[in-house]
């Protein structure tokens, strides 16, 4: 399998697992927009690993929370922008949930 076969594998069972185990929220979370910001994602921390491992961590960490995707949306968004700023983003979920649980007050 090619490497950006993997990537796009990657992509549609991460998804499935969005589809599967975080609520759904008020605007559809389209497979495209979900691949855009998993992209973009990539492009700004230009560490294809982390992206992942990060992008997996926040699946479960919606999914956990009982969250929808449109929190999922808005802390991909957050992480994108904070990787473009060369902000703290991480992917050890206790830091990403206590980082949140601090925004969220």
């Amino acid at each position: 399998m090619s490497h950006h076969n993997q990537i796009l594998y990657f992509m549609s069972q991460t998804y499935r697992q969005v589809q599967l185990s975080v609520e759904r929220g008020a605007t559809p979370y389209l497979h495209g927009d979900f691949a855009r910001q998993f992209d973009e994602l990539m492009t700004a921390l230009n560490d294809e690993t982390h992206a992942r491992r990060l992008l997996v961590n926040l699946v479960e960490e919606a999914a956990a929370l009982h969250e929808s995707t449109d929190y999922l949306r808005q802390e991909l968004d957050y992480e994108v922008e904070a990787a473009r700023r060369g902000g703290p983003a991480t992917d050890a979920p206790a830091e990403l949930a206590q980082r949140r649980q601090q925004r969220h007050r």
